[in-house]
C-alpha cells in the first residue's frame, strides 16, 4: 500500500433553509462557490486570498484547502421554508480555520444572498464528520466508483472522454493527495512514491462502465465570460487487486478526484466486494 501521510480532513454539512424564494441552477456548485468567495471577499480580503488564490513561493497556482459540495437535487426553485444542505471539505492546516467559514456561510446567508434573485437562507444545523480508520481485509476483487458529479480527468493536456482506466484515475489521485500534503499540513514528511506499486495499476481492469460525458457551462465573473467545465458522470467498476489502493481510494472520496473539484465536481461514492475465501 502506499505510504500516504497525515492529512488533516474535516467535513462540515451545513442544514440551511430558505427564508425567502431562492431560484438558482440545475448544478449548483457555481452559485456556492462564487457566492462564499464574495462572502469571504467581503468579510476579510485575506482569507479570500487563503482560500480562493493561495499562491506558492513561486507565485504559482496550488489546489485549493477546500471543497465545496452543493445540493445535488435538480430543484431550480427553492420556496421559503424548503431545508437543503451544504457540505464544505477543509483540508490540512485549512481545518484550524472553521470559524471564518462558519462566518462565511452565514453572511452570504443573510446578507448577500444566493441565487438569480440574491434569496436569503439561514442555518439551522452543523454537523461535523472526519475520515475514520478503515477495516482491514485480506481482499478485494472489485470496487464499483459512482460520480454524482462531472469527472474532469486530463491526460497529455486533454480531457478523457471515455471510461478512465484505474492506473489514470490513481495517478492523479495520487498526486493530488501528494500535493495537498505538501502544501498543507505541517506534517513535512515525503509522500513515499511505490513506483511499483502505482505500476501495478496498470493491471487493473475496467469490468463495466456506464459513463456518460455531460456538459455545463457557467459563467465565471472573474473572467466575465461562459465557459464549459463538462465532465464524465456514471458509473465504473474496475476489478483485480484492489486491496493495496484502498486507503487512497478512501481519501479521494473526501478530496475528490480531477479538476475543479473545488466547485464540487470529481466526487465519487465508492462501494467495495471482497474475494470469497
Amino acid at each position: 500500500m502506499l505510504n500516504l501521510p497525515t492529512l488533516p480532513i474535516s467535513k462540515y454539512r451545513f442544514t440551511l433553509e430558505a427564508v425567502d424564494s431562492i431560484t438558482l441552477p440545475t448544478y449548483k456548485g457555481s452559485s456556492f462557490h462564487g457566492g462564499f468567495g464574495h462572502a469571504l471577499k467581503q468579510i476579510s480580503p485575506t482569507w479570500f486570498k487563503y482560500f480562493y488564490q493561495p499562491k506558492s513561493p513561486r507565485n504559482l497556482d496550488l489546489p485549493r484547502p477546500y471543497v465545496i459540495l452543493p445540493p445535488l437535487d435538480k430543484l431550480e426553485h427553492y420556496p421559503k421554508g424548503h431545508q437543503f444542505h451544504l457540505e464544505i471539505t477543509l483540508i490540512g492546516e485549512a481545518t484550524q480555520h472553521y470559524a471564518i467559514v462558519q462566518a462565511a456561510v452565514e453572511y452570504l446567508g443573510l446578507r448577500m444572498g444566493l441565487g438569480y434573485e440574491q434569496g436569503k437562507y439561514k442555518i439551522l444545523e452543523i454537523t461535523k464528520s472526519q475520515p475514520q480508520p478503515q477495516e482491514k481485509v485480506t481482499a478485494i476483487s472489485h470496487i464499483t466508483l459512482k460520480f454524482p458529479t462531472r469527472l474532469r480527468l486530463k491526460s497529455h493536456n486533454r480531457l478523457q472522454r471515455q471510461a478512465p482506466s484505474f492506473f489514470l484515475l490513481m495517478q492523479r489521485l495520487q498526486g493530488r493527495i501528494r500535493t495537498l500534503q505538501r502544501v498543507y499540513s505541517k506534517n513535512t514528511a515525503e509522500l513515499t512514491e511505490n513506483a511499483n506499486l502505482l505500476n501495478s495499476a496498470k493491471n487493473i481492469k475496467i469490468h463495466k462502465q456506464d459513463l456518460h460525458w455531460d456538459d455545463w457551462d457557467r459563467f465565471s465573473g472573474s473572467q466575465k465570460k461562459w465557459m464549459k467545465f463538462g465532465g464524465l458522470m456514471g458509473e465504473i467498476t474496475y476489478s483485480g487487486n484492489l486491496q493495496p489502493f484502498m486507503k487512497m481510494l478512501y481519501l479521494g472520496e473526501w478530496l475528490h478526484v480531477g479538476g475543479k473539484s473545488s466547485f464540487g465536481l470529481g466526487k465519487y461514492e465508492l462501494t467495495k466486494q471482497r474475494v470469497s475465501l
